[in-house]
């Protein structure tokens, strides 16, 4: 079939018309100075470029603070826009010129455990939260203090009540010394540690005087204790004298004359030495004397056992060596108050060792042991109900059992608690090591079944008491 040449040409300037429509959509317009590069344009030269850009890789980019927004300023080093200026900063933050950077500037923007300080204009720490590891606030010192261990240096431990740090091993003591678990603190060792005229004695633990000269006037280097003794008043301070045992004593606080230095008497009324004088007062006289109101003078003469010396007592106006008590006798004895003599009772067996036998006591004793350090023999108590029944030296004391049968074992009756049981309890002894096992009634404590006479000095024989 013939076709119309005009279709033809309708059909032709059609297909032209498509074609045409196509490359506009794939062909991006782009201005001068740059160039296509797929469906992007793509600077060629910094001319193409806003001012203070510059054209790098086909991309302008900012290089200069004249194309950074309001408050920022181009910085080299990053390459960037940096802000600059209060405006571009956070909410509550200000810019710091001097520290190069955005700050909070009022109390909302602080973290937890921060106060904002007006005065410096920043967020301080005020609350343990905020502190480092180990340590707390101070509010005092205002600002973080150590208070654990993980704090210290090495080799130190904190000391809760130094409130500091310390040395806790022999690495950090001084020279000549070594750190002692027994103190806590390094001790000195060494001679050096000692002041001029000094040493460390043999058992390398305190310091001792080597010669006199290192005591000073007025003092001496005692050999047997290496200590310092005042040999008068002269080595000793203003308000105090040298006593009998080579101290210097103050001449306030006395009890009795023995506290005063010759020439002196204890004023009772004052508690201080004051010298041999006019009197007014029974008191400002020694013992064995009264105050004469005709001469103001002491005199020889007592009115009660009270203006006696320790062992005398005032029979017939004067002071003389009677007894009343046996504790005015001498150790061991006991008094006989018609006679006012101090003797010997030939039955009595106080203090006798009884650790081979207990028999050695008899029955109207018992062999007993001293619950105390370090003490191991054994000694005979007499049975007593009161002190005057034990002779000078010795107090009647309260007697627990021992126990053998071991914890909640059983335990002797007591006669005089008839009724109440009594079973074995262990306790630690003060100084001495284990457990030590006593008879125990139902309050838990070690049960008193006797009581017998024993040395006021805790240990056997007596001794007279300082």
């Amino acid at each position: 079939m013939n076709r119309s040449p005009a279709l033809l040409l309708l059909a032709s300037l059609a297909l032209v018309g498509l074609s045409a429509c196509a490359r506009t959509a794939l062909t991006p317009e782009c201005p001068v100075g740059y160039i296509a590069n797929g469906d992007t344009c793509e600077c060629l030269t910094d001319q193409a470029c806003p001012t203070g850009m510059r054209c790098e890789a086909g991309v302008c980019a900012c290089r200069d603070t004249s194309c950074c927004p309001e408050g920022h300023e181009y910085s080299a080093t990053s390459e960037s826009c940096v802000c600059r200026d209060d405006s571009c900063c956070p909410v509550g933050h200000v810019w710091k010129a001097e520290e190069g950077r955005c700050e909070c500037g009022e109390q909302e923007c602080c973290p937890a455990g921060y106060t904002f300080d007006t005065q410096r204009g920043a967020c301080g720490c005020t609350a343990d939260s905020c502190c480092p590891q180990g340590f707390r606030y101070d509010p005092l010192a205002e600002t973080c203090v150590c208070n654990s261990d993980e704090c210290c240096p090495v080799d130190h431990r904190y000391d809760p009540e130094r409130r500091d740090c310390v040395c806790s091993r022999t690495a950090c003591c001084p020279p000549d010394h070594t750190y002692s678990a027994a103190v806590r603190a390094c001790v000195c060792n060494g001679d050096s540690c000692c002041p001029a005229g000094y040493r460390k004695d043999p058992a390398r633990e305190r310091c001792v005087c080597i010669s006199d000269a290192a005591c000073g006037p007025g003092n001496f280097c005692d050999s047997s204790s290496g200590a310092c003794l005042c040999r008068d008043n002269s080595g000793c301070k203003s308000g105090q004298y040298c006593n009998g045992f080579g101290f210097c004593q103050t001449l306030g606080n006395c009890t009795t004359n023995a506290d005063c230095p010759p020439g002196n008497f204890c004023d009772i009324t004052t508690d201080r030495c004051i010298a041999n004088g006019p009197c007014t007062l029974d008191e400002h006289c020694g013992f064995g004397q009264l105050c004469d109101p005709l001469t103001a003078r002491c005199r020889a003469g007592c009115r009660r056992d009270a203006d006696c010396a320790d062992k005398q007592a005032c029979e017939g106006g004067q002071c003389q060596p009677f007894c009343r008590l046996n504790a005015s006798c001498d150790v061991n004895l006991f008094c006989a108050p018609n006679t006012g003599a101090c003797g010997t009772r030939p039955s009595r067996v106080d203090c006798r060792d009884c650790t081979a036998s207990s028999s050695i006591c008899g029955s109207g004793a018992s062999c007993l042991t001293f619950i105390s350090e370090g003490q191991t023999g054994n000694f005979c108590g007499t049975h007593c109900s009161s002190n005057e029944d034990c002779p000078s030296g010795f107090d009647c004391t309260e007697v627990i059992f021992s126990c053998t049968t071991g914890e909640g074992g059983t335990c002797p009756a007591d006669s005089n608690a008839p009724g109440q049981t009594f079973t074995c309890k262990g306790f630690q002894v003060e100084n001495e090591s284990g457990t030590r096992f006593y008879c125990s009634d139902a309050t838990g404590l070690p049960h008193v079944y006797i009581q017998a006479c024993a040395p006021l000095s805790g240990f056997c024989p007596a001794t007279e008491l300082p």
